[in-house]
């Protein structure tokens, strides 16, 4: 075997046994690991929630430490650098191996040859790779056996742990049931920034919805089963026992466990996240100015059952009268509450500042918000103050009665929240899907069908008082009546504004209903103008006041020919057939509890749980007697207290009357 061959086989041995050594020793971290872990969760249970992250971070350990260690025997792919290894190794050579591979053909050749020849290249190699691999196969031996023993279940559920307990490893599952003695951690969401809380084997579960809630219960998970409204809950192991985590859901629910023969019910009971409340105390009334010349002090109070968000004034400017006004918004600067349950707003508002004139109305509100980030942050409103400047006409001495607007003015109004309905419809064309579309543009549509029918009725009013049947297929044709043929339609020649608004009014119809606001909207504004046009016209006023109709009550009284009798009636409370359902199932199950104690003790937990919504009083009176149940105490009291939430309080009825003597 020529030098050459001897490094080509020393370099191929030693990299196998690299990567030997590298794959012993990130087995031993990764065992290792997950032993310290199985141990650490001893001495601080809270990291047994972790355990899912166990199996991942060993892996993640193991894959670190072969990853280091091939990256130092990098040096084992190029054969001068295995030469210059076994050169360092067995000084006797003189560097003759290195020269014999780069110098070939030299006349020295065969010396060298023959010098690499006598020396046991092979047994320096199986040397050096036993004093590295033999530390590592102990270090992976030492990290296996602390696994075996730590109260792990990677060995069959706990070890040596177990064993020392009095438990075989053929018998993990205990013979009782392992739904007693539960540990309940209720975890709030973070938003709340309330500390989480731990519960000893509950009844009921009471916590804010989106909270997270942790069971614990002794034993191996193996054979026990979970749900929440019909859907399965994963339970795992985790430090010595098993555990299962689930949402508190948005409404109540029962969590059924069940363990081979034995059940237990646990009552989730969610309350939501209320809505802040704000009081505007400042301005505290509304009030008429006749110049906009006034600094408003503005103040609101304002709480929160867990905590509020933000919160600002709001002041909306309208400028106009009737109908035809224009409106814009302006709000103060934002103050921030940092969580707090209770807080209040201040801010100045200079009238002066707005630039306000004759007959403009300034609505001034608190608004507020909560920190909730589950469901949406809560929005509360204050009632509104309002300030108005008065116009100067409004002191004239001059008072007339006018007469009552002509009935188009309803209709100009809902025109124009139908345009605003439309507009806001295309805004949101390009976000929504194409049935939501058709709907809102349907239901628009059918509104705008509505407007277009009033102002037919008022169109096409006839003399004699009555309305002619309008067809529905097509709009009429107004060509023959102007032309000054024969038709009934006496009022429609006179108002022609009133009769482009119904022309405009039929064409939007007809784009809402296939879906197609954009074009339908030159039709509802022209429309609008038509109605505003017909509605500002000239009106009569009259000369004096309606007379009012007066009756006589001396003359007309006791002139009835039909006399009353009335019986006196008892008064009934209403009927509730929710509430009589509950009754009879809590009657039902009242009488079964010397016969099936667990039968009624399940039957109660459902009764609680839907009741929880429609009797909250009842369910907190069945809590009660479960808990009593369970710790073995006189439930007679909780359980007479939820029959009066249920039937209310007895009533003493008379009965004979007392003797008075005699015979």
């Amino acid at each position: 075997m020529t030098a050459s061959d001897r490094v080509r086989s020393a370099q191929r041995i030693l990299t196998a046994g690299a990567v030997t050594h590298a794959l012993v020793w990130a087995l031993a971290a990764a065992v290792g690991l997950l032993a310290i872990t199985a141990f650490a969760s001893l001495v601080a249970p809270a990291l047994a929630d972790g355990s899912r992250l166990e199996s991942p971070a060993a892996l993640a350990a193991a894959v670190i430490v072969f990853g280091v260690l091939m990256w130092r025997h990098r040096q084992l792919v190029s054969r001068q650098r295995v030469a210059l290894w076994i050169e360092e190794r067995i000084p006797e050579l003189h560097y003759s191996l290195v020269t014999a591979l780069d110098e070939k053909r030299s006349v020295f050749a065969d010396e060298m040859e023959t010098a690499v020849g006598r020396q046991d290249v092979g047994g320096v190699i199986f040397t050096a790779l036993r004093r590295r691999l033999v530390p590592a196969l102990g270090a992976a031996i030492a990290a296996a056996l602390l696994l075996y023993v730590s109260p792990s279940a990677t060995f069959g559920g706990g070890g040596l742990f177990r064993r020392l307990g009095g438990s075989s490893p053929a018998a993990i599952i205990p013979a009782g049931s392992r739904l007693q003695n539960l540990s309940v951690r209720v975890v709030p969401p973070p938003y709340t920034r309330q500390s989480s809380v731990t519960l000893d084997d509950p009844s009921s579960i009471s916590a804010i919805a989106g909270s997270r809630i942790i069971v614990r219960g002794k034993g191996t998970p193996a054979g026990i089963m979970a749900s929440v409204n019909a859907e399965p809950l994963r339970v795992t192991a985790s430090g010595g026992g098993w555990t299962l985590s689930l949402a508190m859901p948005s409404k109540p629910a029962a969590l059924n466990l069940a363990d081979r023969g034995y059940d237990r019910i646990i009552v989730v009971n969610p309350h939501a996240d209320a809505p802040p409340r704000v009081a505007l105390n400042s301005p505290p009334r509304d009030t008429t100015l006749r110049v906009a010349k006034l600094i408003v002090n503005l103040a609101a109070a304002a709480t929160d059952d867990i905590g509020l968000g933000m919160g600002y004034f709001e002041c909306l400017i309208t400028t106009g009268s009737g109908e035809i006004f224009t409106a814009r918004t302006v709000t103060t600067p934002i103050v921030t509450f940092d969580g707090s349950r209770s807080g209040s707003l201040s801010a100045k508002l200079d009238l002066a500042a707005l630039k306000l004139g004759q007959g403009d109305v300034v609505s001034i509100r608190a608004i507020v918000q909560d920190r909730n980030t589950l469901s949406g942050p809560g929005l509360a409103t204050s009632d509104t103050r309002t300030f108005r400047i008065a116009r100067a006409d409004e002191y004239d001495s001059v008072a007339v009665d006018p007469a009552g607007p002509l009935p188009v003015d309803s209709s100009a109004m809902s025109q124009r929240m139908l345009i605003l309905m439309a507009e806001k419809l295309v805004k949101d064309q390009k976000t929504i899907t194409r049935a939501e579309l058709v709907k809102r543009s349907g239901e628009i549509g059918d509104l705008e069908d509505r407007v277009r029918k009033r102002v037919h009725e008022i169109l096409f009013e006839i003399e004699g008082g009555g309305a002619e049947e309008e067809d529905a297929s097509a709009p009429p044709e107004p060509e023959k009546t102007l032309e000054g043929e024969e038709s009934d339609n006496v009022y429609a020649v006179q108002n022609p504004d009133l009769f482009q608004a119904y022309q405009e009014l039929w064409a939007a119809v007809r784009s809402l209903q296939i879906a197609e606001p954009q074009p339908a909207l030159p039709h509802m504004r022209a429309a609008l103008k038509a109605l505003d046009r017909a509605r500002l016209a000239n009106r009569l006023y009259l000369r004096g006041i309606p007379p009012k109709v007066i009756v006589d009550l001396a003359r007309v009284r006791m002139t009835g020919k039909e006399k009353g009798t009335a019986n006196s009636r008892t008064p009934g409370s209403a009927a509730d057939s929710a509430r009589a359902l509950l009754e009879r199932r809590f009657t039902s199950a009242v009488e079964l509890i010397p016969r099936n104690a667990a039968g009624a003790l399940r039957e109660l937990t459902m009764l609680q749980v839907e009741a929880l919504s429609t009797a909250p009083a009842f369910a907190g009176a069945i809590g009660e007697a479960i808990d009593a149940f369970r710790k073995s105490r006189d439930a007679t009291i909780p359980l007479l207290r939820a029959r009066r939430a249920l039937s209310g309080d007895p009533v003493a009825k008379p009965g004979l009357s007392p003797w008075t003597g005699g015979w």
